[in-house]
């Protein structure tokens, strides 16, 4: 699993064995946004909710993968998110998925600072759709690498949206009929999720 640049590795270490204790038991640390994991509003904006403040529902619902895949250059745009208004539209769903194409450098050192990101007018374009839960994507961050004013992260998340980073498998998913899950194990300003898509 790759660590953001700059952070801790994840760790796990032994804390009980079969012999002598008669369990096995480990110890993890890891940092709140490691791997897949969900971004709360707490992340970027003080005072925002945490993870335990959000209802659970908002965690799942009813999703569309948009394939981002054939765009130009590392930022999603406004204009690259347009042909897929039509389905957007009609579907309604709680979480907009979007393939990028970086999940495929997963573990590469240039995984996270030649990562993909969402330009502000993509991001407010999302904010605009009142139906959505939240949105994912398989890159590592909203913003581009090494941003400090995270416009992205800040408008999605101060309209109560919820965003799951670091996704896999996107490429296996149709475009519509499926359920997403992204259920979180802390209640901070962000946690390690398990993520799936449940097929129709």
């Amino acid at each position: 699993m790759p660590a953001y640049p700059g952070d801790p590795p994840m760790r796990l270490d032994r804390m009980g064995d079969y012999e002598p204790d008669g369990y096995l038991s480990h110890l993890a640390s890891l940092p709140t946004h490691s791997g897949t994991h969900v971004d709360a509003p707490a992340h970027v904006l003080e005072g925002g909710a945490g993870l335990a403040d959000l209802p659970l529902a908002q965690f799942f619902g009813p999703a569309v993968m948009l394939d981002l895949t054939d765009r130009k250059g590392r930022a999603v745009t406004a204009a690259d998110l347009e042909p897929h208004q039509g389905l957007v539209m009609r579907e309604r769903p709680a979480f907009v998925l979007l393939r990028t194409g970086d999940s495929d450098r997963w573990g590469t050192p240039d995984y996270y600072p030649a990562g993909t990101y969402l330009e502000p007018q993509a991001a407010q374009a999302l904010v605009g759709l009142s139906f959505l839960s939240g949105i994912g994507l398989d890159a590592g961050s909203v913003d581009p690498f090494g941003s400090r004013s995270m416009p992205a992260h800040r408008a999605l998340l101060s309209s109560g949206l919820i965003v799951a980073e670091n996704l896999r498998g996107l490429g296996q998913l149709p475009p519509r009929g499926f359920v997403f899950l992204c259920l979180p194990l802390l209640g901070l300003d962000g946690s390690p999720a398990r993520a799936a898509a449940l097929l129709e």
